[in-house]
């Protein structure tokens, strides 16, 4: 007779408990009560014992009873913590095993993770600390360690907003991820991954060729890595798809950063080919998949790392994440005091090289954030007054031009900070000063900046004559141009002289030298272009907007030659148009000063009769008023609270 066949005749004859058996409750399966033995319990081949009702409990009971759930349940959640601090998201891993493997970094307690090296070597040592009841659990864990470095994230997401809860931890890390995600938008996709999901081949010499750009332009304003130990350690890698376990997550985070930012500079530079440009996206990718335990970190490393991200960031269409990144930078620099100077006794303690690198790092930092806030116009996080670090100095003899340059950035970013606080911040406004006194703020910063200039253009005309014969930098760094040099000039002394919080209303005779350093600094800007020395980012876009917004501003007035700014415009129109297809606040910009281009034209074809004057008039109001309407949409105070009447 069959089992199923016993079961109806034996259901016939059933009778029924009151309440389940044990083996049920025990499982929380649904019991069919029969007498002796339940239909579950028959098919498992197991014992089946009625205990009747369970006894009802307490309150106290039930209470001491829902403690100890809830300090089980978060041992048991700290516990997972720490070993998905430095894993990855897998694609199928998470379906199968979510309870064990989930990864969210929103959830990492920060405790934990500081404790942490950023190794997940460290992860996988211990799990030999695991008891034998959760072998599954390791299991899961070791299948994750397997895999991880084939399996990437889809969907435009980063790590940390796979599994996205409903808040955020009140905890700085958590909360910095959240406001650089909001706003940074690269690193969520790439095209460099093949159908099974690993990564495409790429032969080691464009690996090199991406980390030699990078120190030979982008390292020169922002000496933050060691640059000896940093290509040294890139020296020991075999492969690049085997370095999770072997590298820390600071490490993998800033190396390929370094190679995204080298990319885009050889990309600036005309010399890579269509497929080779799309490698700087890949490897901010690959980046960010690093980025929330290295957030978690909260030390210099995580400020070099986000300094990287920033620079990155540059090339995003507006400055917003630049913005919001420089603004976390200063902050944590300010918490952890590397704006002083080491005392004597800390400096005894550390190596030279050490010292170095930290004050290093601090310039950089410094140096980012200055530039993000006088390109938009707004104030600095950190006044220069409260910096006590001495400036870098070259650690050995090869290295000096480069620290030159790094010299040269500092003082073009304090210049630019210091004519903010003197002319365009709100205390500047406020000082009750006479007339002839306001001029004397201005003649003395012009005073500053044309010695500046002269110091700075000096050094790079010996320093090009010395290296001449065997330079290797011309071709992407725009840091030992004369060109670029003149560029920045012109672009701090139109700064200095336009409409201010100091001067709302410069004289005629300031509008007239105003309107001239405008025509030298798009003349300049188109120079570079053509070279293929000027980076088509954000910043570019800004300071080319903020040029030809106070033209505008000159054109109102009548104080700037009209067939001299017809050509620059022209050139600018250009510019705009260069930007690319994402760009599409520049490719508005530029259908603006086309339209005012087409009425200087006929202006100038008309011999100056006024009904055309009069209509020259009217469209450049019109156009003003439609420029600043595409600046209000796209967030951008690069313009003045007066009219242009």
């Amino acid at each position: 007779m069959s089992q199923v066949e016993g079961l109806e005749i034996r259901e016939s004859k059933a009778t029924y408990e009151p309440y389940s058996c044990a083996r049920c409750r025990k499982l929380k399966k649904r019991c069919s009560k029969e007498s002796p033995i339940c239909v579950n319990c028959v098919k498992a081949g197991e014992s089946c014992t009625y205990p009747g009702r369970a006894p009802r409990r307490s309150k106290r009971e039930l209470e001491l009873e829902r403690r100890e759930s809830s300090l089980g349940s978060n041992s048991d959640q700290k516990f997972k913590r720490s070993h998905s601090c430095d894993s990855q998201p897998l694609n199928a891993l998470q379906d199968d095993h979510h309870h064990v493997t989930s990864y969210n970094f929103r959830e990492q307690n920060e405790s934990d993770c500081d404790r942490e090296s950023g190794n997940s070597s460290e992860s996988t040592s211990m799990l030999s600390m695991i008891p034998s009841t959760n072998e599954p659990f390791a299991a899961a864990v070791n299948q994750s360690a397997q895999v991880e470095h084939v399996k990437y994230p889809q969907g435009g997401l980063l790590l940390h907003e796979i599994h996205k809860q409903e808040s955020v931890p009140i905890r700085a890390s958590s909360l910095q991820i959240e406001n650089v995600a909001a706003v940074f938008k690269g690193g969520r996709h790439t095209s460099m991954l093949d159908p099974d999901g690993k990564c495409k081949h790429v032969e080691r010499p464009l690996y090199d060729k991406f980390i030699a750009a990078y120190f030979k332009h982008n390292h020169r304003s922002y000496p933050l890595l060691n640059k000896i130990e940093f290509l040294n350690k890139v020296s020991t890698i075999r492969d690049f798809k085997e370095m999770e376990g072997k590298y820390e997550n600071t490490f993998i985070f800033e190396l390929y950063m370094v190679m995204a930012i080298g990319c885009t500079t050889l990309q600036r530079a005309g010399i890579l080919s269509k497929f080779e440009e799309d490698w700087s996206e890949h490897f901010a990718y690959l980046a960010m998949m690093k980025f929330c335990p290295v957030m978690h970190l909260q030390n210099v490393e995580t400020i070099k790392c986000l300094l990287l991200l920033g620079i990155y960031s540059f090339f995003e269409p507006q400055g917003v994440s630049s913005w919001t990144i420089s603004g976390i930078v200063m902050r944590l620099t300010i918490g952890l005091g590397l704006h002083r100077a080491l005392t004597t006794r800390k400096i005894q303690s550390m190596s030279l090289t050490d010292v170095e690198m930290r004050y290093r790092a601090f310039w950089s930092f410094y140096s980012f954030e200055r530039l993000v806030s006088t390109s938009l116009g707004r104030i600095s996080a950190i006044d220069d007054d409260n910096i006590s670090v001495p400036l870098p100095h070259a650690l050995y003899a090869e290295e000096s031009e480069d620290i030159e340059v790094t010299k040269m950035m500092i003082s073009l970013r304090k210049m630019g900070g210091i004519i903010y606080k003197e002319v365009h911040s709100v205390g500047a406004g406020k000082r009750n000063l006479s007339a002839d006194a306001k001029q004397e703020v201005i003649d003395s910063l012009r005073r500053q900046i044309d010695a500046l200039y002269e110091q700075e253009r000096d050094k790079i005309r010996e320093a090009n004559l010395i290296t001449l014969p065997n330079k290797t930098n011309s071709c992407i760094s725009f840091h030992t141009s004369d060109i670029w040099l003149a560029m920045r000039y012109a672009q701090l002394q139109i700064m200095l002289y336009r409409p201010s919080a100091l001067i709302p209303k410069p004289s005629m005779e300031s509008l007239s030298i105003l309107g001239d350093f405008c025509l030298r600094a798009l003349k300049h800007t188109y120079t570079l272009y053509k070279k293929k020395l000027q980076p088509l980012n954000w910043i570019t876009l800004f300071r080319t907007l903020t040029i030809c917004n106070t033209m505008l501003y000159c054109l109102c007035q009548w104080s700037i030659d009209l067939i001299e700014c017809k050509i620059e415009i022209q050139q600018c129109v250009e510019i705009l148009q260069h930007f690319g297809e994402k760009w599409v606040f520049a490719a508005k910009c530029a259908d603006v000063f086309q339209t005012i281009s087409n009425a200087i034209l006929d202006i100038s074809l008309s011999n100056g009769q006024v009904p055309n004057m009069d209509n020259l008039t009217r469209e450049l109001f019109g156009a003003s008023n439609e420029y600043q309407d595409i600046l209000d949409e796209n967030n951008v105070d690069i313009s003045w609270g007066d009219s242009l009447v």
